[in-house]
């Protein structure tokens, strides 16, 4: 798995993937889903399968005075991650620049024009942008206008109880 730590500039072979976007800790059986998810997409339309996660977490970024929270340190991430077939880690610095971004401009600065990707695969809960302004609805109208496509995966649930989640882990830890 090649880790690419920017979205600008990239060579053809990093460019085109079906991604899925998310933070990734902890790599449970909800990531796994989505993943597997994007895994079929990228075998059905013979494309680079890639994951796109931030460092750091957000929640750090924002909070950085708050306790450690995270499940899974970076490294053990990435393994885990390519051990699930992923062919490409897009791993995008957090910074106070990057956090402004609004949610349309992700869409067409990042997804479109940096890694001009075929197809996003995301949880149904997933937001993004400033403020989190951005959710899969907004991903989905604007997909088609920058030319790729968009699925997402409902919360897979334990039994009939709560959804998979990170912070589902970290309340049971």
């Amino acid at each position: 798995m090649r880790v690419l730590r920017h979205y600008e500039g990239l060579t053809e072979d990093a460019r085109g993937a079906v991604v899925v976007i998310g933070n990734f800790d902890g790599i449970h059986r909800g990531h796994q889903e989505v993943i597997a998810k994007a895994a079929r997409l990228a075998h059905e339309l013979s494309a680079p399968l890639a994951v796109l996660t931030f460092e750091p977490h957000p929640r750090s970024f924002f909070n950085a005075d708050a306790p450690p929270f995270r499940l899974t340190p970076f490294r053990i991430k990435a393994r885990l991650i390519e051990a699930l077939g992923v062919d490409l880690m897009y791993v995008i610095n957090f910074t106070e620049t990057f956090a402004k971004l609004s949610a349309e401009d992700f869409i067409v600065e990042v997804l479109n024009k940096g890694l001009g990707v075929r197809y996003v695969v995301v949880g149904d809960n997933f937001h993004f942008g400033r403020g989190r302004a951005g959710d899969v609805k907004l991903l989905e109208a604007m997909a088609r206008d920058n030319g790729f496509g968009v699925s997402y995966i409902e919360r897979l649930t334990i039994g009939n109880a709560e959804a998979y989640s990170s912070t589902y882990v970290r309340d049971y830890l």
